[in-house]
């Protein structure tokens, strides 16, 4: 049977306690992610500063999702891949096998290029865990790659490259199909319910110099209100870090200013995440959601995508190419 490698790469997570310092030190170190405008000896220092206080801080968080200290996004990511590899082969007819390749931990891209180069393969398909493109995600991982791997220099197997994939029509569906699950949990009709898409904030910096990011999650809620019939809706931001300025409008501000607005039967949909991790789990679930549930307003998350059926059809759609 012939035989394919899906490189899918990503931030990574902690595996454990121990884990969730060094995991921040080496994600607040790169200036690919976060520049703080500064030397690399500097911003070293302030990662160091950043990550020892946080990691203190992140730690009970980590502990209380139940995945023994690990980030959960590593454990479902795993999943994923599993559930892929299976439906990838028995929809198409050749072998799949999924090479995780992780910024900031383990797996690292050295130990996932060791891999693949060990890997007898026809073709393989370059991408991120990412939908939309981001200079702080999409982008740090092919420059990433690209100091470590010659993408066009190797000819013994077809390459594909997939920059961004949140347009594909079976990704959006099951995006619509848990939004519309959520106006039933609502005792709703979705065109009664207001939408508040919460996507993963980035430095104002890189916006200003031309990442795409916000257009592309616009385009993305655009495509999807069209499939749901989405009236009422609106994008903020999460996850801000560090001490420099992000995007707006934060969704801490949004779900504060609903408070006094006739804004009722909210659904959250996290458009830039495919699975559950801190920021769902904690963030969203369990430090904003309240602000408006102890305002007596009704509002509820969608369900996360994770390794459900309909997304990893949605994803072996994306890479059969």
């Amino acid at each position: 049977m012939k035989k394919d490698v899906l490189f899918i790469m990503g931030m990574g997570g902690p595996d454990s306690i121990e884990a969730i310092e060094p995991f921040l030190f080496n994600l607040f170190s790169d200036k690919d992610i976060i520049d703080f405008r500064m030397g690399n000896i500097l911003q070293k220092f302030i990662a160091k500063k950043i990550a020892k206080k946080r990691s203190k801080k992140l730690a009970p968080e980590y502990l209380k999702m139940g995945y023994n200290g690990a980030s959960p996004q590593n454990i479902i990511h795993r999943k994923i891949f599993n559930a892929l590899e299976k439906h990838y082969t028995e929809t198409t007819g050749r072998n799949l096998t999924v090479i995780e390749a992780n910024c900031y931990y383990h797996p690292f891209f050295e130990e996932a290029l060791n891999v693949l180069k060990n890997t007898e393969c026809e073709k393989v398909i370059f991408t991120t865990v990412y939908p939309q493109y981001s200079f702080t995600t999409v982008k740090a991982c092919f420059n990433r790659l690209a100091k470590l791997y010659n993408i066009t220099g190797d000819n013994k197997y077809k390459k594909v490259v997939i920059p961004y994939w949140y347009e594909n029509e079976k990704y959006c569906s099951a995006i619509s199909k848990r939004i519309s699950a959520a106006a039933k949990k609502l005792n709703k009709n979705i065109e009664d319910c207001h939408i508040l898409y919460s996507a993963h904030s980035v430095p104002l910096s890189y916006v200003e110099k031309g990442d795409p990011y916000p257009e592309h999650v616009r385009h993305h809620v655009d495509i999807i209100n069209k499939i749901t019939g989405i009236k009422s809706f609106e994008i903020a931001y999460q996850s801000k870090v560090g001490p420099v300025k992000w995007l707006k409008p934060t969704m801490i501000e949004t779900l504060e200013s609903y408070k006094e607005k006739n804004i009722d039967n909210i659904i959250i949909v996290p458009i830039s995440f495919i699975s559950d991790h801190i920021e769902t789990l904690i963030e969203l679930d369990e430090q904003l959601i309240p602000i408006l549930k102890n305002a007596g307003k009704n509002i509820v998350r969608i369900e996360s995508l994770n390794d459900s059926p309909d997304f990893i059809e949605a994803l072996s759609n994306i890479i059969t190419i």
